[in-house]
């Protein structure tokens, strides 16, 4: 009974960011559902083995892994896996009332999902991971099995990479 309720609170915790991180990997919302629904069935399967304080790393590592796999079989060569449309969304500010600056920021967003894109995508992981997910340092270590000096250079070479690939872009301009 225990087990059954920390696995409800888990999942309701979750859920939500588990399908957002698979479909930031694979683009396709079905394929991540796909994913995400594997990902807690798995857990509810060990939930007598992950700590509840490790769930959430945890989630995340099998997550990425069967995302991971259904790449491999799609048979696809490595092709950049697209960050979905939903990954960064336009906050609007309320205290922009300027539908121009609110249009602008909507585009910024667009390029920056393109640029995060591109990177591949070991440091795609590790960039949303902690960017859009809130994961602390060890936690994405744990998670993508990576030493966690080598998530915190991934960390640095995307960021620097991002910034790159933005400055090279005609259309991106500083606001």
């Amino acid at each position: 009974m225990i087990r059954e309720l920390e696995f409800k609170l888990l999942c309701h915790r979750h859920r939500d960011e588990i399908y957002r991180y698979a479909r930031s990997i694979l683009g396709n919302g079905a394929d991540a559902e796909d994913a995400a629904q594997e990902a807690l069935f798995r857990l509810w399967k060990n939930i007598a083995d992950v700590p509840v304080l490790h769930a959430r790393p945890w989630l995340f590592r099998t997550t990425r892994n069967l995302c991971l796999d259904q790449i491999r079989r799609r048979n696809a060569r490595y092709s950049p896996v697209s960050v979905a449309d939903d990954t960064l969304e336009a906050v609007p500010d309320d205290s922009v009332a300027d539908p121009v600056q609110q249009a602008d920021s909507a585009f910024h967003t667009g390029r920056l999902n393109t640029a995060i894109q591109r990177l591949p995508e070991t440091l795609r992981s590790v960039f949303v991971l902690y960017e859009l997910h809130d994961l602390r340092y060890r936690d994405i270590a744990e998670t993508l099995g990576l030493p966690l000096n080598t998530v915190k250079v991934y960390l640095s070479r995307a960021r620097a990479r991002l910034q790159q690939l933005l400055t090279e872009d005609p259309t991106w301009t500083k606001s």
